[in-house]
């Protein structure tokens, strides 16, 4: 539930504000806690801000978090108390009602004597990767929070650029993809039916060809709403099984690995995901088991994830790495990944390979993600000319064989 308080905060200066609580004692003890002298509090029970509550947690924005990870990184480096960098990097969002709300949060929680991974956990504004929090338990217990929220805001950052270079890429293919859907549908559904009503005067028997666009324009005049409420329901149906049914996503993830072009991508962009991550948690000394478990959590393939869950329990067994990851049964891994990762434990400088691996395979995957979009232009040109064509070829045919009669 929400609290809306007025008191005065530890340095004297009025504030106004409003607190996540379970109920008015909770919210009375966490405000104790911060240090704060309310005057006034009460519950937030209008309707909108029952509503809104529902759809308050929202996915943390990737850049956010990297700066969130760095700056406690920065303070901690500094010999600042965690609740008090918190509280400094409250103070740089005053104009963030949501932020603040959110940095509150963290320092009640952790002033109950909760961790910060079990803060971040708690608070209910923000969904976190669960690798993240996974990661800070882990480096909490260490005593290496510091290093690892600076490492963990390096990798966040270079996912971001990643990520930002994707959506700028196709841009342009998905305003092709748009414009050219909604000309087709012009021409079906006005361009035919006009020119349709042209070849009925004539009586004149029609070519197999213009039937054929005829009868499917009558078809999408007349059925467009049922089609669009079916594609609806197919993508919805789709979706849900995508997040409900496991052994439904794992199949279609298998058969985009196994598709042309598109399969290595995935395949090289989560195998550069897995040796980041890897990378950084066993530099920063947790032990392989745990780190391979974090490290799948990052990866967007159920196959690939698969594959390495399996190695992980191996490990566990005695076996290596490489060799887990050589006798796997789910899917054929990139054999120069399993050789590298081979070497890399001969020399006990699997850290440096994995880094080095990241950075071949995230050069590899910007050089193939290039090419596919730099063949992927020209073929929906191609597909959406060729489609144009067949329409206007089938209204000419009508006239051309009435000119040659």
């Amino acid at each position: 539930m929400e609290f809306f308080y007025k008191g005065i905060d530890t340095s004297g200066k009025p504030v106004k504000s409003a607190i996540e609580a379970a109920n008015l004692d909770d919210a009375k003890k966490r405000l104790k806690a911060q240090g704060i002298l309310f005057s006034d509090i009460s519950l937030n029970a209008s309707a909108m801000g029952a509503v809104l509550s529902l759809f308050k947690r929202k996915e943390i924005p990737t850049s956010l978090l990297s700066t969130l990870s760095r700056d406690i990184a920065v303070y901690l480096n500094a010999g600042i108390p965690l609740v008090r960098a918190l509280s400094l990097m409250k103070y740089q969002h005053e104009h963030n009602s949501r932020l603040q709300r959110f940095y509150e949060t963290l320092i009640a929680s952790i002033h109950e004597g909760k961790s910060f991974a079990q803060a971040l956990e708690n608070q209910d504004f923000f969904t976190l990767p669960t690798f993240y929090i996974g990661t800070l338990k882990i480096s909490e217990d260490r005593g290496i929070l510091a290093e690892v929220l600076n490492e963990l805001s390096s990798y966040l950052s270079v996912q971001e650029k990643i990520n930002k270079q994707l959506r700028q890429a196709m841009i342009y293919p998905s305003f092709i993809i748009v414009v050219s859907i909604l000309m087709l549908s012009f021409m079906l559904s006005v361009v035919v039916p006009k020119i349709t009503s042209v070849f009925e005067t004539t009586g004149q028997a029609l070519p197999t060809l213009t039937q054929w666009i005829i009868d499917l324009s009558n078809l999408f005049a007349q059925y467009w709403f049922v089609m669009l409420a079916g594609i609806t329901m197919l993508s919805g149906w789709f979706i849900y099984q995508m997040a409900r049914n496991h052994t439904f996503k794992k199949r279609i993830h298998r058969f985009l690995l196994n598709f042309p072009v598109i399969g290595k991508m995935i395949e090289t962009g989560d195998l550069a995901r897995f040796c980041t991550i890897s990378a950084l948690l066993i530099r920063s000394g947790i032990p392989v088991v745990n780190t391979i478990k974090l490290s799948c959590i990052t990866l967007s393939s159920e196959v690939i994830k698969e594959v390495f869950e399996e190695a992980s329990g191996k490990i566990v067994e005695g076996a290596s790495l490489s060799k887990a990851l050589h006798q796997n049964t789910f899917y054929p891994i990139d054999s120069s990944f399993i050789e590298a990762v081979s070497i890399g434990e001969e020399t006990s400088e699997v850290s440096s390979m994995l880094e080095h691996l990241a950075q071949l395979y995230m050069e590899a995957n910007r050089e193939r993600i290039g090419v596919f979009l730099a063949l992927l232009e020209p073929t929906l040109m191609l597909l959406i000319g060729s489609i144009i064509g067949v329409i206007v070829t089938a209204m000419l045919l009508p006239i051309f064989s009435l000119n040659l009669g």
